[in-house]
Formats: structure tokens, sequence, C-alpha cells
């Protein structure tokens, strides 16, 4: 706000400069003895500069405006955004350890419930391999074991055991 009353005061200074001016100009033009004409078009440009200066002061006050409408929407929309994040966090470790605990009833070993969450993010076995450090070869062998302990067929429905029920879709609210 001390921009704004900072900037008020430049624009009632100019404002006052420009009638010092006029004010001093048209001293010396009536000490000199000018024509009625020359004075009438001094005021005329007066009168132009300050409805131009209070034009310009106009546009700049209704930008201020609509940027403090858009500060207070951008401040809405983080407020919003946080309350998301802190929920879907909430969400997905709950998410998380009930696939902890499937994984538990499947009797997955540490490095098989690593891999299984890999294969569900839907890293390539390639992929797997380098972050593990270990060849794929024995990452395929490992997820071999994950699908036949979860009782699944691949990759797609081991994600899709976990995912199915989360994304499925309630047909009646369409």
């Amino acid at each position: 706000m001390n921009i704004l009353r900072h900037r008020n005061f430049s624009l009632l200074l100019i404002l006052i400069s420009f009638v010092l001016f006029f004010v001093i100009d048209l001293y010396i033009d009536l000490s000199e003895g000018v024509g009625a004409d020359h004075i009438w078009h001094e005021f005329v440009f007066l009168f132009l500069a300050i409805g131009a200066s209070f034009y310009q002061a106009r546009s700049v006050f209704k930008i201020d405006r609509e940027l403090e409408v858009t500060r207070n929407e951008l401040l809405e929309t983080k407020k919003s955004y946080k309350a998301w994040q802190t929920k879907s966090r909430t969400s997905a470790q709950e998410l998380r350890r009930m696939i902890d605990q499937q994984f538990q009833e499947w009797g997955l070993s540490q490095s098989e419930k690593e891999i299984a969450l890999f294969l569900i993010k839907g890293l390539s076995m390639k992929e797997i391999a380098d972050l593990r450090k270990t060849s794929d070869t024995t990452v395929r062998q490992q997820a071999s074991v994950i699908y036949k302990k979860s009782n699944t067929s691949g990759r797609q429905e081991l994600s899709a055991f976990f995912l199915e029920d989360i994304l499925a879709v309630d047909n009646s609210s369409f």
C-alpha cells in the first residue's frame, strides 16, 4: 500500500506542477503583453494536460483494483491448493498403508515389495533394474514371483488390483 500512496502523491505532484508552470507562464505572458488568443490556447493545453492526467490516473487506479482482485484470487487458489495437497497426501498415505498391508498378506519380501511398487508406478523392467542396481533378468524373475504370489497375470492386472476400485466410475452420476 505504500507504493499506492507514493504513486498518488506523485500524480498529485505532477498535477500541481502543471498548474504551477501554467500560472508562471501566464504571469510572464501577461507581463509581456501577449494577446488573448495565445492565453486562450495555453488554457486549452492546460485543460487537455489535466484531462489526460486524470484519464491516466483513472486507468492506473483501475489496473490497481484489477491487480488487487487478481492477487486475492491467487491467494484463494493457493489456499485451495494447500488444502487439496494436505487432503491428497493423507489419502495417499492411507492408500500406501493399504498396499503395504496387501503385500504383507501376499507374503512379498522387501525387495519384491519395492519392485511391485515400481511395477504399479509403471516403470519398465530396465528402469527398475537401473534403480535397484541389478540386472533385467533378476527384476523379471522377481516380477514373476510377485505375479504368482498375488495371483495376477502381469503388470496391468497387478496395478488394476489396487486402482480398479479407486478409479471406478459411478455411471449413475452422469
